[in-house]
């Protein structure tokens, strides 16, 4: 099976993977030469205390269209590692010494979303089927400039990097999830 790679993003309420939720999820499956094979997207039903007003804001919350849209946390985990599951290369070993297949997680500054993920996949009381690592574009970027001679930008934010790289991305999209994929 030819490689590939599954980048996602999340919206969360707030920084703690431990208090507050996840909002909203999108990840995109892709294959060795970066073209996309499968998108998915979610919003996920919550309970507004226990997330920072200020994150919510800054991430698009509608309470009108999570209303209409959003799904149970429960629903949306089984429904993202079934996705994963279909785009799962990596191969690792069970504790009986059985192969099998995980996907492999990229994510624009993954030492925050990494932990969200695994910590609300385990709130769900459900396996996640993706390596513990997750690649990291920031780190990645932050890679390239230190060994080139290329101009540093003036920060590592998402949308900075996809301006001096000449990825398309539309600056209304940021912090939704979908978009920032």
């Amino acid at each position: 099976m030819e490689q590939r790679i599954v980048f996602f993003d999340l919206e969360t309420g707030g920084p703690d993977p431990k208090r507050n939720p996840i909002i909203q999820i999108a990840a995109a499956a892709v294959d060795s030469q970066l073209e996309v094979l499968e998108g998915f997207e979610a919003k996920i039903r919550f309970d507004p205390k226990k997330a920072a007003a200020h994150a919510l804001r800054k991430n698009h919350y509608q309470p009108g269209r999570w209303a209409t849209e959003a799904r149970d946390g429960k629903e949306v985990a089984a429904d993202l590692s079934a996705f994963l599951k279909r785009h799962a290369t990596v191969p690792v070993l069970s504790a009986q010494g059985k192969q099998y297949l995980v996907a492999q997680l990229v994510a624009h500054n993954s030492a925050f979303d990494g932990p969200f993920i695994q910590a609300w996949f385990d709130k769900q009381n459900t396996f996640l089927p993706a390596r513990r690592l997750v690649l990291c574009t920031m780190q990645l970027a932050m890679w390239h400039f230190a060994l080139s001679n290329d101009t540093l930008p003036t920060n590592f934010q998402l949308a900075t990097l996809c301006e001096h790289f000449r990825v398309p991305f539309h600056a209304a999209t940021a912090h939704e999830a979908l978009g920032d994929v």
